[in-house]
C-alpha cells in the first residue's frame, strides 16, 4: 500500500503523524509495535514516531491479541480490577500514567498494585518518566511579577488568608486543619468546604480557575492556604504553583519533600513546622504587620531562582506546555515505544532485553491519617473523614488479590 504526502502530516511537537487516512495499514505495512490504550484517555488511534523508531496507538481493543501488541496503557484514575487486558500473554507490558493521588483510585496506595507495571509516569520524581512539575508552566511563570503591590495588598481590607477548597474533607484531612486554625486567623473561604465568603457568580465554576478573573482575586491576598488532597512524596498540585506564580506566599500542607522544588528556601511557609494552628496563626499574623519579613517570602520574584535542582529538572524535561512543546501525554507514550524500539533492537542482536518492574518507590503513599484537634462536627462529617484510612487497610487485600488474579492469568 502506497501513502501520499497528502496522507501524512507530521507534528514535530507532539510526535504525531497527522491526517493519515488508516493508521493501521500503514503501522501492518511496516510492522510497527502495537501500544493500546486500555482505559480510554487520549482517543488516540494514530502512529507516534519517536527517536528510537514509529508506534501503532490506539484505543481499540480489538487489539488485544494481536501478535504485535507489545503495551497496553492504562490512566490510573480509570484502572478498575474487574476490566484488564486478561490473559496477560508473556511479550504485554504495561504501562502506568497517573499524575492523581490514591484519593482518586485506592488500589495505588499499595506495592501489589504498583508491581504490575513495567512502565511509570507518576508525580513521583523516582517514577520511570517524572511528572513533579506538571502543573508548572515554566521557571518564567514563577518570576512573574505580582500584579499588586504590597500596599495594595494592605489596602483592600482583606483576610490575612485565602482558601480555596470544593472537595472537602479529603485523605490529607486539611478542612480540619484549617477549621481550627480560624479561631486564631481570619480566613476568606471562597469554596464550598468551610465557606464564608462568596465568589463572583462567573467564577463558581471549577473550570474558571484558570480564568484571568479568578486569579486576580488570589493576587490580592497576601497570603494563601494551599492545601494538597493526600500527603504524598512530590505530590505538588497547582494549589502551590498558582499560589506561587501569582504572588501570594503559600502556606502549605502536603509532600514533605516541597522544599527540594521551591524557588529557594524561603518562599513557602510549612504547615508541618508549627506545633498547632495557632502556633501557626500567630507566625501568619506575625508577618502581616511586618512588612519587610513578610516581603522576604517573595524574594525570588526579583532575585531569581536559587534552587539549582528545579532549574536542571525544569532545563531537562522532556514535555511541557503550549503549542511549541509536546505535553507529557505524549511525551511518555514515546519514552514507552522508545523502551520497545531499543528491546526489539537488541534481540536482532542477539542480546538480552531490558527488564523493567515498578515498586512502592514509582507511586505509592502513606496511610492517611486524621488531625486529632478537637474540632467540634457532625457524624456524618467524621465517617467521610474516617473512610479514607478504611479504604486504605481494605485495598489492601484488594491490591494483593488483584496481583495474584493477574499472574495467574500470565500465558
Amino acid at each position: 500500500m502506497f501513502f501520499s504526502l497528502e496522507d501524512i502530516f507530521f507534528d514535530a511537537y507532539d510526535h504525531t503523524l497527522k491526517n493519515l487516512k488508516n493508521p493501521a495499514a500503514y503501522a501492518a505495512k511496516r510492522d510497527l509495535p502495537i501500544m493500546v490504550w486500555w482505559t480510554h484517555f487520549t482517543g488516540g488511534n494514530n502512529i507516534k514516531r519517536c527517536s528510537k523508531g514509529e508506534c501503532y496507538v490506539t484505543e481499540a481493543r480489538s487489539f488485544q491479541t494481536h501478535p504485535r501488541t507489545k503495551l497496553f496503557l492504562f490512566y490510573g484514575t480509570s484502572f478498575r480490577a474487574d476490566s484488564l487486558p486478561l490473559p496477560r500473554l508473556g511479550h504485554h507490558e504495561w504501562a502506568l500514567l497517573h499524575e492523581e493521588s490514591p484519593k482518586n483510585n485506592p488500589l495505588f496506595y499499595h506495592e501489589s498494585t504498583i508491581k504490575l507495571f513495567n512502565h511509570t509516569a507518576t508525580f513521583r520524581r523516582t517514577s520511570d518518566f517524572p511528572l513533579v512539575t506538571q502543573f508548572l508552566d515554566s521557571i518564567d511563570t514563577l518570576l512573574s511579577k505580582p500584579k499588586y503591590s504590597l500596599a495594595q495588598k494592605n489596602s483592600y481590607g482583606l483576610a490575612p488568608v485565602a482558601y480555596i477548597q470544593s472537595g472537602c474533607d479529603p485523605p490529607s484531612d486539611r478542612d480540619v486543619y484549617v477549621q481550627e486554625l480560624m479561631k486564631w486567623i481570619k480566613v476568606d473561604s471562597y469554596g464550598v468546604c468551610l465557606h464564608n465568603k462568596d465568589l463572583p457568580d462567573q467564577f463558581k465554576d471549577p473550570l474558571t480557575m484558570d480564568d484571568e478573573g479568578f486569579h486576580d482575586i488570589i493576587s490580592k491576598y497576601k497570603f494563601t492556604l494551599s492545601m494538597e488532597n493526600a500527603l504524598c512524596e512530590d505530590y505538588i498540585t497547582e494549589k502551590l504553583w498558582r499560589t506561587l506564580m501569582l504572588g501570594s506566599v503559600p502556606i502549605y500542607y502536603g509532600s514533605r519533600t516541597v522544599n527540594d522544588w521551591m524557588p529557594n528556601n524561603h518562599s513557602v511557609i510549612l504547615v508541618q513546622e508549627f506545633k498547632s494552628p495557632k502556633e501557626l496563626a500567630d507566625y501568619i499574623m506575625w508577618l502581616d504587620k511586618h512588612d519587610n519579613e513578610y516581603m522576604k517570602y517573595l524574594e525570588y520574584k526579583t532575585s531569581g531562582i536559587d534552587n539549582k535542582y528545579l532549574l536542571n529538572f525544569m532545563e531537562k524535561r522532556p514535555w511541557g506546555h503550549g503549542l511549541e512543546k509536546v505535553n507529557f501525554v505524549s511525551a511518555f507514550e514515546c519514552f514507552v515505544c522508545d523502551r520497545i524500539h531499543e528491546n526489539l533492537e537488541r534481540k536482532t542482536k542477539g542480546l538480552s532485553q531490558r527488564m523493567y518492574l515498578a515498586d512502592q518507590s514509582h507511586y505509592g503513599c502513606p496511610k492517611p491519617k486524621m488531625f486529632d484537634l478537637g474540632v467540634p462536627m457532625e457524624q456524618e462529617r467524621f465517617y467521610t473523614r474516617k473512610i479514607w484510612g478504611d479504604e486504605y487497610e481494605q485495598g489492601k487485600s484488594q491490591s494483593q488479590a488483584l496481583y495474584n488474579h493477574v499472574l495467574g492469568k500470565v500465558n
